[in-house]
């Protein structure tokens, strides 16, 4: 007997033709009916079969995409998938199984969905925090070997060992679809890292890969960094937490040498020391790609950041993020704060855009140091000094360098106790002077913090918009310097003539008349020149936002900035982002 709507057949054809649905009480004490109308006279027994497999189908889905496979038959799969063909959009994109301890019957119905890639179209899977290990993650890797369609999945928290990673190495071998796989947590040994690595260099898609918090140690790194040699596809890889040492630092060091795609690279709490900056201070000289770099939890020291500082100061250095937290930097009478004052200050390299100092003993002398170098400075856009050991004498510095730094964008100072009401008022006082920074985080923990907080955010409220006001007049400058300049195809009479009146007249009153529409003058006399010569360029024609105003300003800020941590590439610096 089938079914029709949860009833019977027999049954739901003889329901009455109306239901009374009475209330309890109405708010007058009377009760009401209400009749509905029974579905059945409008359903034939095709229409009966069809609104049936429609909300069995639609619970099946549901219990997909709320990650209770378990609720799930296997046959049901092939009934969905099969009432799938012919859907023109993706059914399931993103599916996140977090901390469900994922059972060998749920791995089997998530096996089938990928089997049926080109219907079910999954590009996400997340299966943290499931425990999982043996056949159950033999079966899903045997079904993502033929899948086209996953581009990003996530093991992090499982118990993958070696046994499954030789499993998974298949996959990467074969799978030319994959761009990210984060393997963080779990428990890969030497042997798993050779087989990753060997997968790795046939591997021709995989963009970004973590397998940080494992047990590849020394002898791992090697086989990841002999990969790195030939690889012309990662850009993103992390291994921290995997006690890499300096052996494992030297070996991934050889490898930066050479590698010329790598754009990011995490080897946070991996016991590096001051010989592994040195290491990496060496490699980075030669590199000319890297971006992000990630030496967090390493006690480098001061003398490690001095081998770092040098590998950064040269002209062809490409590194915008520099994390350095939890490394032992400054104290008193210590040379970190000096070294990084040297780099900022150095004419001669390319300067990175945001560094992390967060947890490092930096102290006031240290602060001192540092403000000499980001006085004049104009590539820095965020510094993050939480936990620095700042006082008095070092907020002082930091505020007398905010007066004439014209680069800064984010300031991060919280967790500086020692600060205080008088180095707040200091700080306030100084940005009602500075124009650019646009982000500042402070502990208002003291008794009047009212008047500071409310002198620093208008201050801020104040360079955001003003900065927003430069962009635009910047570029009608532009548009408006192009029309004099340039010979453009008149479509009308009126424009031809117009346009032959600007070249009539003198190139200095054209020059005042593009110089009128700064009219609250906020650009400098220098900037407008150089905007004026670049629209004169007919090479410049198409140039992108982004990339005239880098000329124009000489540098570019974006007019909100979020300092990502892991995970992080280049990319996070794009117009898109930045704009």
């Amino acid at each position: 007997m089938s079914s029709s709507l949860g009833f019977p057949r027999s049954m739901s054809l003889s329901l009455p033709k109306t239901f009374s649905f009475s209330p309890s009480s109405s708010s007058e004490g009377k009760s009401c009916k209400k009749s509905i109308p029974s579905l059945d006279r409008y359903l034939t027994n095709e229409g009966h079969r069809l609104v049936v497999s429609y909300i069995r189908n639609t619970q099946i889905q549901n219990n997909i995409i709320g990650g209770q496979l378990f609720k799930i038959e296997e046959n049901d799969i092939d009934e969905l998938i099969k009432s799938y063909k012919g859907t023109p959009t993706p059914v399931f994109h993103t599916l996140r199984y977090d901390d469900l301890h994922l059972a060998l019957h749920e791995m089997k119905n998530l096996s089938k969905l990928l089997k049926g890639d080109k219907i079910t179209n999954i590009h996400t899977l997340q299966l943290t925090k499931n425990q999982l290990c043996g056949t159950p993650l033999k079966l899903f890797f045997n079904a993502l070997r033929k899948n086209s369609t996953v581009t990003k999945l996530d093991l992090s928290f499982n118990f993958l060992g070696d046994r499954e990673v030789k499993w998974l190495a298949k996959v990467l071998k074969k799978n030319q679809t994959l761009r990210e796989v984060y393997l963080a947590s779990n428990k890969i040994g030497v042997e798993g890292a050779k087989l990753l690595a060997k997968a790795l260099k046939e591997n021709n898609s995989l963009e970004r890969f973590s397998i940080e918090q494992n047990r590849i140690g020394s002898q791992g790194a090697i086989a990841f960094a002999e990969m790195l040699k030939t690889n012309k596809t990662l850009k993103y890889i992390h291994f921290g937490g995997n006690n890499l040492g300096i052996g494992g630092t030297q070996v991934i060091c050889e490898a930066l040498k050479v590698n010329q795609t790598l754009l990011s690279l995490s080897l946070d709490v991996n016991n590096i020391g001051k010989d592994g900056a040195r290491l990496i201070g060496g490699a980075l000289l030669m590199n000319k790609t890297l971006t992000h770099l990630y030496l967090g939890r390493n006690n480098i020291q001061n003398e490690g950041l001095q081998h770092i500082c040098r590998g950064l100061d040269h002209p062809d250095s490409a590194i915008i993020y520099l994390d350095l937290e939890f490394n032992g930097i400054g104290g008193e009478g210590g040379s970190g704060g000096e070294s990084l004052a040297k780099l900022l200050d150095s004419k001669s390299s390319n300067v990175p855009r945001a560094i992390n100092l967060v947890n490092n003993p930096v102290g006031d002398e240290g602060c001192e140091q540092l403000a000499k170098g980001f006085y004049k400075n104009t590539t820095l856009e965020s510094i993050i000094l939480s936990h620095c050991n700042i006082g008095l004498r070092g907020i002082t510095a930091i505020s007398e360098s905010l007066i004439a730094n014209r680069g800064l964008q984010n300031l991060t100072l919280d967790n500086n106790n020692a600060i205080g009401a008088d180095g707040h008022a200091l700080l306030a006082d100084a940005l009602e002077k500075n124009t650019t920074i646009k982000g500042v985080q402070l502990d208002y923990n003291f008794a009047d913090w009212e008047h500071a907080g409310n002198s620093i955010q208008a201050s801020l409220t104040r360079n955001h918009f003003l900065q927003q006001e430069k962009y635009a007049i910047a570029s009608q400058i532009l548009v408006a310097a192009r029309t004099m300049f340039h010979s453009f195809p008149p479509k009308k009479l009126s424009s031809s003539l117009m346009h032959l009146e600007f070249h009539a007249l003198p190139f200095e009153i054209r020059e005042n008349i593009l110089f009128a529409l700064d009219a609250n003058n906020v650009l400098t006399h220098s900037q407008k020149i150089s905007i004026i010569n670049f629209a004169r360029r007919k090479d410049t024609l198409g140039t992108s936002r982004e990339s005239f105003l880098l000329q124009a300003f000489h540098v570019y800020y974006p007019l909100t900035l979020t300092v990502r941590l892991w995970p992080t590439e280049a990319s996070d610096f794009d117009s898109s982002d930045r704009y």
